[in-house]
């Protein structure tokens, strides 16, 4: 791990730091460096001023700590951990989510001191907020660093010694940081040396919980090198799809692999990193039981290789997943479909950014959670959430709920005025919903608003400064509605300075995940299994509803159900065309279809094992008594494709 960027500073940095920070006497790092220049220069802080103590009140913070339950539970044992070896020495320790706000902490039995100094729950440490320090710094250079006493940017922390790692989860992105923090420590700040390692140790060691709870129902790999003794906080893993592409990894495999900054791990098939396929892993572990030594293409270095196979008595069941959140996170919207999980790396790289966000996609696709789930990933969070459809509201009025009016403005007013939706999001996050039905004339006007960053309510005496994060969604094609001389193009620039396109339900490659997830989080549906053929009937069916649609039909099931099975009778009749009902059923296959078009016992036995096994590949495998190499060969001798491979 790199501690500091040791090299010398560029002429122009160092001048800066000579005329605002003579009088410390120090000769900071690069990254030290960089920070005060940020602070100055970007974040317009004055290292001189009083402490600045941002916490957030008890509501926000127990708030705060719910939307993270899952990554407080599991980075719980680590920050247990740290805090056994080194709270006891006088040591805080704390953790953060990824904007730089403490969600946990344990404090040295005397604790008044590190709590004036703001080594609390709720405290926010972002950079923008305090300049320079152990949490804000350590997440914007992304990389563990000690912050020493004067290194610290505001002179009100110059008796804290911080000692922080970054805490990454599978898909390379940042979840927040560990920090173990003393006070009034006069040694040097190699002195920091140690304690900054156990740090790192914990740090990893919350990765790898949260990597293995992750993919818990996937295939895995583990990868040592054999010349190092072994150290479990530097042990690579990485999470496999069916086809052997990786679709998750841990830090120190992505730093292994030299790819620390470059996304494309994600994706890769194990052969570009591994001499062997998955099918050949299987043979040569005997299934994951035991390891293998094997040379890397990278570097041709010996690696220890453990793989490991979820069991079927292992795999969680629908029954036992835990319903979702009010609100889902990001993470949780995007599930295990590849496109999905690409595009939220790419929405979280943009928030906080000043960027609006365009999100399109079919009816019941859930624009609308994403866009709240923006929001609450957002330094906004604690702002409000303010959504506006545009098509739901007559045209008359659309105008009066963006943009409010005073009182005494018009005939018929409210006598206390009325804030537009626009003021009302003001600090957080204004979602308009149907953007393509907003009339052209509203258009211009928020293409004003837009630009200028202020509206004039109807009747009020001085314009209303905005401050607000712009999210829309539309159905509809706006280019060819641009086209067509119904959406201004200059508008559409405006709001689409990212477009988050979310795929059709039917074009989802985690199909038969979401529909146990979204099954298991139905109140009455505790004790229910779905049967084969009412499973395979959800999976098959094309859902021009979406997710919307699924969800419907799903309690409409749980609410027929009897005797703890949803079987075809308790399923919505649309669901039940002709074409759709299984085999098993005695109906006579309509004309065209697929059976009919391959012909032969092989490819209907062929066909008929991967839809039982909801097209599992390895499982069907398994039960056709043959290996994934094998059964991918027949798959395209006869032309089967998997429905989420289907054009």
């Amino acid at each position: 791990m790199t501690l500091h960027d040791t090299q010398t500073i560029p002429s122009e940095l160092a001048a800066f730091v000579n005329d605002h920070f003579s009088g410390r006497g120090l000769r900071p790092d690069g990254v030290i460096a960089q920070s005060w220049y940020r602070s100055v220069v970007q974040h317009r802080l004055d290292p001189g001023a009083a402490s600045r103590k941002n916490i957030l009140g008890a509501e926000d913070i127990r708030r705060h700590q719910e939307q993270h339950q899952q990554y407080l539970s599991i980075a719980s044992q680590g920050v247990n951990g740290l805090a056994r070896r080194v709270v006891p020495a006088g040591f805080a320790v704390l953790l953060s989510d990824e904007h730089g706000i403490t969600l946990d902490s344990r404090l040295p039995s005397q604790h008044d001191a590190y709590t004036r100094s703001g080594l609390v729950v709720g405290a926010r440490w972002d950079e923008s907020e305090v300049g320079t320090n152990g949490i804000g710094t350590t997440l914007a250079a992304a990389q563990p660093l000690i912050i020493h006493r004067e290194e610290h940017f505001l002179a009100s922390n110059f008796r804290l010694s911080c000692s922080v790692a970054p805490i990454f989860d599978a898909q390379g992105l940042l979840r927040g940081c560990l920090n173990a923090t003393c006070m009034n420590n006069e040694g040097p700040r190699e002195s920091q040396y140690l304690t900054l390692q156990l740090v790192i140790m914990y740090a990893r060691l919350i990765e790898n919980a949260h990597f293995r709870q992750s993919y818990r129902d996937r295939l895995t790999l583990s990868l040592k090198p054999i010349d190092e003794i072994a150290d479990l906080a530097n042990e690579q893993l990485l999470a496999l799809d069916e086809s052997g592409r990786i679709i998750g990894a841990n830090r120190a495999a992505f730093v292994a692999l030299d790819l620390a900054d470059n996304p494309r791990l994600l994706g890769a098939r194990i052969d570009s990193l591994l001499p062997t396929t998955v099918d050949e892993l299987l043979q040569l572990t005997k299934g994951g039981a035991q390891g293998v030594r094997l040379r890397g293409l990278r570097d041709e270095a010996l690696l220890d290789v453990g793989l490991r196979i979820p069991s079927e008595q292992h795999r969680p069941l629908p029954v036992a997943r835990p319903a979702l959140q009010a609100h889902p996170e990001l993470q949780q919207l995007a599930g295990s479909d590849a496109r999905l999980q690409q595009n939220v790396r790419r929405v979280r790289k943009v928030i906080d950014k000043g960027i609006a966000i365009l999100i399109t996609g079919e009816t019941g696709t859930g624009k609308e959670a994403f866009a709240r789930a923006i929001h609450h990933a957002s330094s906004r969070r604690a702002g409000p959430f303010v959504a506006l459809n545009c098509a739901a509201i007559p045209e008359t009025l659309i105008e009066s709920e963006l943009f409010g009016y005073r009182a005494g403005s018009f005939t018929g007013a409210n006598r206390k005025g009325m804030k537009g939706k626009l003021e009302l999001a003001n600090g957080g996050t204004l979602f308009l919903d149907e953007i393509g039905d907003m009339p052209a004339h509203l258009q211009t006007r928020l293409l004003r608003v837009l630009a200028e960053r202020e509206i004039s309510p109807l009747g009020a005496e001085a314009p209303v400064m905005l401050d607000v994060q712009v999210i829309s969604a539309t159905h509809q094609d706006l280019h060819s509605m641009i086209g067509e001389k119904r959406f201004r193009e200059d508008l559409f620039y405006r709001l689409a300075g990212m477009n988050l396109a979310l795929p059709a339900l039917r074009e989802r490659s985690d199909r038969a995940e979401l529909i146990d997830t979204l099954l298991a989080a139905q109140t009455d549906a505790r004790g229910l299994r779905l049967d084969a053929d009412a499973r395979r009937c959800l999976f098959d069916y094309p859902w021009p509803g979406n997710i919307r649609q699924l969800l419907n039909s799903l309690r409409y099931a749980v609410a027929l159900a009897e005797g703890g099975v949803i079987d075809l009778d308790c399923l919505p009749c649309e669901l039940l065309t002709p074409q759709r009902l299984p085999m098993a059923t005695g109906v006579k296959p309509q004309a065209g279809n697929l059976e009919e078009q391959l012909g032969g016992e092989e490819s209907r036995h062929l066909l008929g094992t991967l839809r039982r096994h909801r097209w599992n590949i390895s499982a069907a495998a398994t039960d056709l008594g043959i290996s994934r190499s094998t059964l991918y060969r027949k798959m395209k001798k006869h032309g089967v494709v998997a429905p989420n491979d289907q054009p």
